[in-house]
Parts: structure tokens; sequence; C-alpha cells
């Protein structure tokens, strides 16, 4: 029996779906999981990240993301696990990377691949795990799990993009003379405003209750992720007067960027939460009718607008 998976995260829906049920899989095993990036660049392989603007973002930021994210997706299912921090310049091969932590199964997402016609579909997947045996995940092909489940994860990227990019100006503004540091609190404080009218929650919201009706399996990290719903807003509103005071000091300014990465971590953890648990749940508990209104309730709402600014968000 396997009793220790590497489970490499990229950030696609693909990859959440094959977290979700590395996690599940390590639980009904007793396996322990450590979580390597894999992080996505925009190519036919991984649509997703084009659209996200993922290559806009620091390799360290994308990386400080999918591990803690993963991380929480584990931990929220009572699962021990540690982080495979990547090497400086050439990222390590994935067997390499499997054999250096002792792992015996590595899990993957099947990666998408692109015909000559511009279809794309998922394939066999591209890992090579030498002598450690692969375990590619299967994909949910439901039309209507697809297209719900797809809009609440281009709503998390949507997030992801307007912290990242506040912490890019919170990081400019410690550095930059006044004008310039003045500017990046403007920008500051716009992504903190479409943080704030988010609809996301209100979509995971209809989920959440549909997911009460069906079982009470999940109903207590249903409640928790209430309560860090209510802990994140407040992080928000507290975010405000630092910007206000930016300018009195460069302490103040310090405090703000880890205000904000604390903010950012917060949230992370809450998707991977979400990931590990809400999802895999849904996908098992919820039926078709569940997902059609699921789909078009969502459709209908759009999810979020991505932010753009001068800084590149």
């Amino acid at each position: 029996m396997y009793c220790h998976l590497l489970v490499p995260v990229d950030g696609t829906d693909a990859s959440v779906e094959a977290l979700g049920q590395a996690v599940e899989f390590a639980q009904s095993i007793g396996a322990r999981i450590t979580f390597c990036p894999l992080p996505a660049g925009p190519d036919a392989s991984c649509p997703e990240a084009e659209a996200d603007g993922l290559a806009q973002r620091t390799d360290g930021d994308v990386t400080w993301e999918l591990l803690a994210r993963a991380e929480a997706a584990a931990r929220a299912q009572g699962v021990p696990c540690s982080l495979a921090l990547p090497d400086v310049g050439a990222p390590t091969p994935v067997a390499s990377t499997a054999r250096a932590h002792g792992c015996d199964l590595i899990c993957v997402a099947p990666r998408r691949l692109v015909s000559s016609n511009g279809t794309s579909a998922h394939g066999a997947t591209t890992i090579d795990g030498g002598n450690i045996a692969v375990l590619t995940c299967a994909v949910d092909s439901r039309p209507t799990v697809i297209q719900a489940i797809g809009i609440l994860l281009a709503g998390q990227r949507t997030i992801a993009a307007h912290l990242h990019a506040a912490l890019r100006a919170a990081r400019m503004a410690n550095g930059l003379d006044r004008h310039c540091g003045a500017a990046s609190l403007q920008e500051i404080a716009s992504h903190l405003r479409e943080l704030q009218r988010s609809k996301h929650h209100s979509m995971t919201e209809a989920l959440f209750a549909r997911l009460r009706a069906h079982t009470s399996a999940v109903d207590a990290e249903l409640d928790e992720l209430g309560r860090r719903h209510q802990r994140a807003t407040q992080i928000l509103d507290e975010l405000t007067p630092l910007i206000a005071r930016h300018d009195e000091s460069a302490a103040t300014g310090l405090r703000l960027e880890e205000s904000l990465r604390a903010c950012a971590q917060f949230t992370w953890e809450n998707m991977g939460r979400k990931e590990g648990v809400v999802l895999p749940a849904a996908r098992r508990y919820l039926s078709d009718a569940d997902w059609n209104a699921l789909a078009r309730a969502f459709d209908s709402g759009s999810a979020d607008e991505p932010p753009h600014s001068a800084g590149g968000a």
C-alpha cells in the first residue's frame, strides 16, 4: 500500500480536482502528502493560466499561493503534509522531487492537449515518474459540473489576482519616491474595493446551501468557512486605515505590506479548504438538477472582472 504521495499543483481546474482526489485518497489509506509547485505558464497546455495572467505574477508569488492552498486542503482533511520548495533556477523534475522526498506514488492531473484543429481535451499525463508509480486522476466530465465549478474557480483566480496586484503595489509604495508611492496606494485601495464587492462569496454560499440540503457530512467545515469569511471581511476593513496613514512613517508602510500578506495567506487557506473538502463533497452529493441550477445561477451572475491596472495586474 502506498504511504507517501507526491502531488504537483499548478492551479488549473484539473489540478484543483486532482488535489481533492489525492487528499481524499491519502486520507482513506493513511498516507501523507508532499506537494510541489508546477507553475502554469501561458501556453496551450494550460489556457486558464493565460486567461488569468499568471505569467504577470512573480514565480515566488505563484509558488506561495499554490502551496498554501494545497497545504490547507490537506490539513482540513487531517492529512499530514509537507512542501517541496523549488530550487532556484531550473525547476526540478517531478520524478526527482518524488525520489528526494521518499514518495512512492505521484498523483497528477491529466494535462490539456491541443490538437492541430485548435480544439483541446484532457489527455494522458506528460509526467515521467521514472521508477515511481504515477496515478492520473480522473476528470468529472459532466458539462454543468464543469461549468459551475469553472465559474467558481475563475472567481477565486480574480480574487487572487487582485491580492497579488495589491501586494506588488505595496512593495512599490515602500520602495519608491513619494509621488509614485501615492499612486501605488491608490492602486491598493482600488483592489481592496474590488475585493470587498466581490460576488464570489454569494456563489459559494449558494453551493454551501445546496450541499447542506443533501448531507451533514461537511457541516462543520462549512460553518468554519463561514466564520473565516467574516474574519476575512474584518481583515480587509482593517487595511483601509493603514492605507490612509501610510505616509506617516516607513513603519506604517511595512505594516501595510505585512497585513496584505497576512490577508493573502488567509485567503489562500480558505480557497484550499474549499478545494480539499467542499468541492469533492459537492461532486459526490449534489444531483444533476443541483448542478444545472447552480450553473444557471453562476452564469447569470457571471464571475468577477479580472483586474486591470498600470501595474500590469
